[in-house]
């Protein structure tokens, strides 16, 4: 770190790096958006220079100087950097002196030397953006049709992120990352719980903004304190154009005599190969500062009364039977008028069904396990009777028998305009197949299980197109080709490879070869992994990340070619960004019977769910076992970690005796929540069959893989 002398007579800084290409200066450290209290008023900003910047006799740097804001108002800033190896932190403390209506928000940045036009670099946010704007939904932040050459903002507040990191990789392989390396993240229930863009200044704001901002002079990566947000900010829209998005939401400190704001930020200056290497190094250098705990839960506990979730939601009609696919995970409500189960992603109406066979195997003598059998068997026996090769549909109405699909159609009739997607059978079709090899293993063959797959699995090959790819959806009630778009072709990769082990039939693992070659040469390779959440299309979004990392880890188990493990560390490195590794505060003064979150429960290891919005969801929690096979195959202990807290955090909200939590019952819990705006709650209460069976599966597959282990990481 050196200084820099400004003309005016005041100082800056620079730095670099010894071996790395990146190098960063700011001649006006000092600067703030200062707002004057009228509600139509817009922000203004005021910059300057350190009077003073001394290297002190421990080593670090100690800036100081003031900006005069107001007439009688000036804030006076003490800036205390610090660098060990390629990171610089600062720790920031500013002074009010005087009094005036409004507030600040005061700014840290370093403008990036060498640094090219935003399209032209490589951009990593975790949970929203990676790369650039391919395969972002417009208004996202970071999305490129609100880009502007020389005029482009991007304020995240840092509650919407899994970290509070920004990191930007240059054409040369230099990078930059900033991290809140001590986050704190409290608001109020008025700010925090509702969406108003109208200013607000409040000393309780505890939460920043990461920042990026392309300008004419160059490109700075910072940090704002607190959070505004802009140009692009989520909320209620009133309108479908971008107009509706781009607006700011402003939040300062008030200009009080004697209120002193204080806060840490860090960067780091290094290098990376390629985004694959932005993301993976700057993900771990957040985790290695953060340092994520796991939140110990009663896993036993919980697992039983998981599976009597199941259970209860497990409906018979006739011949037809199979866990309903919606039920309402708090009290009170109605049962669904018109109740349907359905296969994979959300449904998951064969995976209920071997969870519940997993439990009955624990207890073959008991009553609840000989119901437990007997209803999975009789779900089973009802998707079996369905058409498969084409499929036709994802499931059926239990009343009448009829088609139903993983989305409600708005006409409340399946009709052929209306897709059916490969990840709902791929999901399944794994399901049902690990359901045969227990069952094979326990010396009661289900041939007509495997039968109905390979149905499916040989259809499937004959949709394959030339390069490997499979397309994304069908048109329900005929089969015919919907939407080819093949970003979601690793749904093949692990159900060949699986059933492939299974029957020993070389075209199923040589198709598995080609999907997989092709899922990472047409975006993996470049940290895309997009197209899983089959209601967000072709977005990049995490469920794309942790199936392919389940895929690249079955051509590794099944070829012991190193690169799928290579590619499924790569899987396994973008999956994890989505995951918090910090707590956000609820609200201290939020109405708790009203949260969906309950205050003191840590929000770390929920995940985003898709670029796109802000909410989350506890999916990764059946990952858990992939974790740990990669902490084995590769050596790196990391990957342990992610595993434990993957076990055990993801349940914090599960209802147990003694403590519900918010739900009707224990083992219930909603499907998602907001830790933004609105922070605590989701926008919904309901429960679907993924939320029990993905908990479950991340349980059983583990106690599959090595049942010690599992003792290990689910000790508490």
């Amino acid at each position: 770190m050196s200084a820099l002398k400004n003309a005016a007579g005041t100082l800056g800084l620079s730095a670099s790096n010894a071996g790395e290409p990146a190098s960063v200066s700011q001649p006006a450290p000092l600067r703030v958006s200062l707002w004057n209290g009228r509600p139509d008023a817009a922000p203004v900003t005021l910059q300057g220079g350190y009077t003073s910047l001394r290297e002190t006799a421990a080593g670090d740097w100690l800036g100081a100087g003031s900006l005069r804001v107001a007439d009688g108002v000036t804030l006076e800033f003490t800036d205390r950097w610090d660098a060990a190896q390629n990171t610089l932190r600062l720790r920031r403390e500013i002074c009010v002196r005087g009094n005036a209506s409004g507030g600040f928000t005061s700014v840290a940045t370093f403008r990036v030397a060498d640094a090219r036009p935003w399209p032209e670099m490589e951009w990593f946010v975790p949970g929203m953006i990676y790369g650039n704007f391919d395969h972002m939904r417009p208004n996202s932040f970071g999305a490129g049709n609100y880009y502007k050459p020389g005029d482009y903002t991007v304020w995240i507040r840092e509650d919407r992120m899994p970290a509070p990191l920004l990191a930007a990789r240059l054409p040369s392989g230099a990078s930059m990352a900033v991290l809140n390396s001590a986050p704190d993240g409290a608001t109020t229930a008025a700010e925090g719980q509702g969406f108003s863009r109208e200013p607000m200044a409040d000393a309780r704001f505890r939460f920043g903004a990461i920042l990026a901002e392309e300008r004419p002079d160059g490109t700075s990566l910072g940090y704002a304190f607190p959070g505004s947000e802009g140009t692009l900010s989520y909320g209620r829209k009133t309108g479908a154009g971008p107009e509706t998005a781009q607006q700011w939401r402003h939040r300062f400190h008030p200009l009080t005599d004697g209120f002193v704001q204080r806060y840490e930020v860090s960067f780091r200056l290094g290098a990376a190969a390629d985004t694959n290497d932005l993301v993976a190094r700057s993900w771990r250098w957040a985790w290695d500062t953060l340092k994520p705990q796991v939140n110990p839960q009663p896993i036993e506990t919980l697992r039983r009364c998981m599976v009597d979730v199941l259970e209860e939601n497990f409906i018979e009609v006739e011949d037809r039977a199979g866990v309903q696919f919606l039920a309402l995970a708090a009290p009170g409500g109605k049962p669904h008028p018109n109740p349907k189960t359905i296969l994979g992603f959300t449904g998951y109406a064969l995976g209920s069904a071997e969870m519940m066979l997993v439990e009955a195997n624990r207890e073959p003598a008991s009553k609840r396990g000989r119901q437990l059998r007997a209803d999975a068997e009789k779900a089973i026996a009802s998707f079996l009777r369905r058409p498969i090769a084409p499929p036709v549909d994802e499931g059926f109405l239990l009343k009448t028998g009829g088609p139903a699909l993983s989305t409600w159609p708005a006409a409340k009739k399946v009709t052929e305009n209306q897709p059916i997607y490969l990840r709902s059978f791929c999901d399944d079709m794994k399901s049902l197949m690990r359901a045969y090899e227990r069952e094979a293993r326990a010396g009661r063959p289900r041939p007509e299980w495997l039968a109905w797959v390979r149905q499916f699995g040989d259809w499937l090959l004959t949709q394959e197109q030339p390069g490997g790819g499979f397309p994304r959806s069908w048109r329900a009630l005929s089969g015919k080709l919907l939407d080819a778009s093949a970003t979601g072709t690793f749904n093949a990769v692990p159900f060949y490879t699986q059933l492939y082990r299974i029957t020993g039939y070389k075209p199923y693992l040589d198709a598995a070869v080609r999907a997989g070659e092709f899922a990472w040469g047409t975006g993996h390779a470049r940290a895309r992994f997009t197209g899983g959440t089959i209601d967000n299309p072709d977005v990049i979004d995490k469920e794309a990340a942790t199936l392919s990392l389940e895929g690249y880890l079955a051509l590794h188990d099944a070829t012991r070619d190193k690169k799928w493990l290579d590619r499924a560390r790569a899987a396994a490195d973008a999956a994890e960004t989505w995951m918090y590794i910090w707590n956000i505060p609820m609200p201290a003064d939020a109405d708790g019977e009203k949260l969906h979150w309950k205050r003191g429960q840590s929000t770390v290891g929920i995940q985003l769910i898709a670029t796109g919005h802000s909410l989350n969801d506890a999916y990764m929690c059946w990952d858990v076992e992939s974790y740990a096979r990669l902490a084995r195959e590769t050596g790196d202990p990391h990957y342990m970690e992610v595993a434990r807290i993957l076990l055990h955090n993801t349940k914090a909200m599960v209802g147990r005796p003694g403590d519900l939590r918010g739900t009707r019952g224990p083992g219930w819990q909603q499907e998602h929540w907001c830790f933004t705006l609105p922070r605590g709650l989701g926008r919904h209460r309901e429960w679907l069959p993924w939320v029990t069976v993905s908990h479950l599966r991340g349980i059983n597959d583990l106690m599959d893989y090595d049942p010690e282990l599992y003792k290990q990481l689910a000790a508490q």
